[in-house]
């Protein structure tokens, strides 16, 4: 290999070698950015790119405090570390007391926050009342709160000098003012120097006030005495039988009395009540007041009369005289006769009462059976009783038609029942139409009742044929020498003979015989044919 080719190749190794290095050297960090309210620390601030591994630190911005750990962050392969650093607002704690004020400190005390000092009422505030906080605390100082002031009162006419006398006041001073003689004080007396540095309420004023004495006709005066001065008052009543109007009392003011004198006139009368059941006439129903001397009627209310007496009364200085008037409910009389019925009066026949119509057993009451006594009489008109009807009786199975037939049955109608042929009327043959609009008791039945030949052993049939029908009977008697136990004569009946058959039992010797046409022991009738023989 030539020397020219060695060095070439030489060359391009050391290029390749060199490129290789660049290529695994880790990269720098460019300057870190922190979080909010911190900057990098001095040392650190002018510097734009950092090796790898370097280390730097931030620092709390002015005005804000670390709230704990904070270590430095690292540049790692072209990457800050996090940044742990956390900054918070400093607090400027109590902004001072402000005497005679406050602070408002509703907007906080930390880094930037501002209080505003006010004044209570009557004082004012001197210097800024503001205070800003910093980094190292509260701007400025505390302010202060001076009283107000006020100047001289003003002076008044005809007036003595104000107490106590003096060139300022204080927020709250009072001072007191006076006339001279023969003055009167029309206004406050005092006044206060308010928060504004004056005096109020306005300053009174020295006048001389007289107010004549009044002249009340028909009164007579019961309080106050003249001469009749600024604020002295006067009260007057009225004479028996008259009536004030207006005001009593009168006070005297600067431009006068304190209302136009009283007037006493002649009492009126208010609308009189009258006694139990009566009302004034039409012609005053309306009137509310009556002049002295007044005439007025009571009549008696509706439904109600006068059983003598004067109905007028008479106002004599307010006074109604007696009411004499008696009024007592009227009387309607008999209510009317009720055809089958009656009307129950017990309730009475007078003014609202009510007389309550009922009808007699059969009859039902057709309308309203109340009637009230009214003003004109009885209302309404007297109600009627009407029979009660009942409709057709029920049929009967078996059973013939009933007599009388007809659609419909007066109360107290009866009607009959009858069988067919062969068959036997069970129960009662007649029933009622009762008060109730049904017939009663219930209707009957028809039955095909018989009943088997009695078997009378020792005995003979001396009455009754068969066969046995409903209500039909039978009579035995028992053969010579046989007497009976039970019943001799049997009726048939629905549930059959009405008793036992009867039964004719063995005398034991105690044969009877018919001597003569008497009946005789057998001993007597053997002893009797021995005679005859």
């Amino acid at each position: 290999m030539q020397p020219s080719n060695v060095c070439w190749s030489l060359t391009i190794w050391m290029v390749q070698l060199a490129l290789t290095v660049l290529t695994v050297q880790a990269k720098n960090c460019t300057k870190p950015i922190g979080g909010a309210n911190m900057v990098l620390s001095d040392a650190f601030i002018t510097q734009e790119t950092f090796v790898d591994g370097a280390n730097v630190t931030f620092q709390c911005a002015i005005g804000y405090a670390s709230t704990g750990w904070s270590p430095p962050v690292t540049c790692t392969a072209g990457v800050w570390s996090e940044v742990k650093l956390k900054c918070e607002r400093k607090s400027c704690g109590n902004p001072g007391e402000v005497m005679n004020g406050q602070f408002n400190i509703s907007g906080g005390i930390l880094f930037g926050d501002q209080v505003v000092a006010t004044c209570n009422t009557g004082y004012v505030l001197v210097g800024s009342g503001v205070r800003t906080c910093m980094a190292g605390g509260w701007d400025g100082r505390v302010p202060v709160c001076e009283v107000v002031k006020c100047g001289k009162p003003p002076n008044i006419v005809n007036g003595g000098p104000v107490v106590p006398p003096d060139d300022t006041y204080d927020y709250g001073s009072v001072v007191q003012y006076d006339c001279e003689k023969d003055y009167t004080l029309v206004g406050t007396k005092y006044i206060t120097c308010s928060e504004n540095g004056e005096f109020q309420p306005a300053p009174p004023a020295c006048k001389m006030v007289s107010c004549p004495p009044p002249v009340v006709e028909n009164g007579v005066r019961i309080d106050g005495r003249p001469p009749y001065t600024y604020m002295s008052f006067v009260t007057y009543r009225c004479n028996a039988g008259y009536e004030m109007e207006g005001q009593a009392s009168l006070t005297c003011k600067i431009e006068g009395w304190s209302a136009p004198y009283p007037t006493c006139k002649a009492k009126n009368c208010t609308k009189p009540i009258g006694g139990a059941n009566m009302v004034l006439s039409d012609a005053f129903i309306t009137q509310e007041t009556f002049v002295d001397g007044a005439n007025v009627t009571f009549q008696c209310a509706i439904g109600y009369a006068s059983t003598g007496w004067s109905p007028s009364v008479t106002c004599t200085a307010g006074v109604w005289s007696e009411v004499k008037l008696k009024c007592e409910r009227k009387s309607c009389g008999n209510p009317g006769e009720v055809m089958n019925g009656q009307f129950n009066i017990s309730g009475g026949t007078l003014f609202g009462d009510q007389a309550v119509a009922t009808c007699n057993t059969g009859y039902v009451l057709v309308g309203s059976g109340v009637r009230t006594c009214m003003a004109g009489g009885w209302d309404g008109r007297v109600p009627v009783c009407e029979v009660v009807k009942c409709g057709k009786p029920p049929n009967i199975v078996n059973g013939g038609p009933v007599v009388p037939p007809d659609d419909t049955y007066d109360y107290g109608s009866v009607v009959q029942y009858d069988c067919e042929k062969d068959y036997t009327l069970v129960g009662t043959k007649y029933i009622t139409c009762s008060e109730n609009g049904e017939f009663q008791p219930a209707p009957p039945a028809c039955k095909m009742v018989s009943c088997p030949p009695p078997v009378v052993e020792n005995g003979v049939r001396i009455d009754g044929r068969p066969p046995y029908t409903y209500m039909s009977f039978v009579t035995y008697r028992c053969n010579a020498g046989y007497e009976m136990e039970g019943q001799a004569s049997l009726t048939c009946k629905i549930e059959g003979w009405s008793a036992p058959y009867p039964t004719c039992k063995d005398n034991a010797g105690k044969i009877v015989g018919n001597v003569g046409g008497v009946l005789v022991p057998s001993l007597l009738l053997y002893l009797s044919l021995l005679l005859l023989h």
